[in-house]
């Protein structure tokens, strides 16, 4: 496990110094200047790429296809509104603008505003609790963790994606990777090391498919389940 940073940062600051839609775009600026060859390439292969957010929602639908979904870190709800489709959703969020982003997205949902580690979601609630993009921000990963253990029910599933570590690519590029976020991104985590801190929290590693396997990924995906 990595972690950039000698002090957590007030989640206060985080929302309003490091809001994930303007570093994002600060970030991109920055590769399309430092890197435009690499750039150019990855414009023209991104049609051939599968969408996003329905990659998140088949990872979902691989545990449950039904019930109670809560997305901590939901961002601008995207996957919010997809998974609402089929499911009772609802989402947690640091941002304002993001939290009003998915309300737009997602009316019919409740969206809390706040840290997700403070977050007051019900407890024994959810039957599968989903994580995209978040754990790699959140200063108290073993927190963000534990509120997902809290909400599921017993027999609930946690499914998770963040940069992957371990990744050829990341050893290729170093500190030029895709997946170097600074300073929005604090924690770097390879399969190892994740499923560790999942079964510390009380969870259960699930087994990841053989193509979620590959180190030439720079995604981990990891799903767990709720005891």
């Amino acid at each position: 496990m990595v972690f950039i940073g000698n002090q957590p940062l007030a989640y206060d600051a985080q929302a309003a110094q490091h809001d994930w839609v303007d570093d994002f775009t600060k970030e991109a600026s920055r590769r399309k200047a430092s890197r435009p060859v690499l750039m150019f390439f990855s414009r023209l292969t991104r049609p051939l790429r599968r969408d996003a957010t329905d990659r998140q929602l088949a990872h979902a639908v691989r545990w449950r296809r039904e019930g109670k979904l809560l997305d901590l870190g939901c961002g601008d709800g995207r996957f919010l509104a997809r998974a609402a489709q089929q499911f009772d959703v609802m989402g947690v969020d640091l941002s304002p603008g993001a939290a009003r982003s998915a309300q737009a997205r997602a009316p019919g949902a409740p969206i809390l505003v706040g840290p997700v580690t403070q977050a007051a979601v019900p407890e024994n609630a959810f039957d599968i609790v989903t994580q995209f993009g978040y754990l790699e921000h959140e200063w108290q990963p073993v927190e963000g963790l534990r509120v997902a253990f809290r909400a599921l029910k017993p027999g609930g599933v946690l499914v998770l994606k963040t940069p992957n570590y371990a990744s050829w690519n990341r050893r290729f590029m170093g500190q030029d990777w895709c997946g170097i976020h600074i300073p929005a991104h604090c924690n770097y985590f390879t399969p190892a090391t994740l499923a560790r801190m999942l079964r510390q929290v009380g969870f259960t590693p699930l087994p990841r498919p053989v193509l979620d396997r590959l180190p030439t990924s720079d995604t981990l995906w990891m799903a767990a389940r709720k005891p």
